[in-house]
């Protein structure tokens, strides 16, 4: 599973593939990652742009991406990829 949620000041994508389940993001905020939750479950009106960059930076597995609406700086590749 893969996508992406438009906001109005940032989209969040999401990558199930990916994704290790260390749960960073719903322990970062679970108002905009809803756990077990039927349907939609990223909200990123939940939270402030900065909170949720914050968050998809603290994923390990990189399943969490962005895309900023909001003129601020753009996601970058890591350093070092593992």
């Amino acid at each position: 599973m893969a996508g992406t949620v438009e906001g109005e000041k940032i989209d969040v994508g999401f990558s199930g593939r990916r994704c290790i389940h260390s749960r960073n993001c719903v322990l970062g905020d679970p108002h905009v990652f809803v756990p077990n939750a039927k349907g939609q479950w990223i909200h990123p009106e939940a939270a402030s742009v900065e909170k949720i960059v914050a968050i998809a930076e603290s994923c390990p597995s990189g399943a969490i991406t962005y895309i900023r609406k909001d003129g601020g700086p753009q996601e970058q590749p890591p350093v070092v990829n593992t």
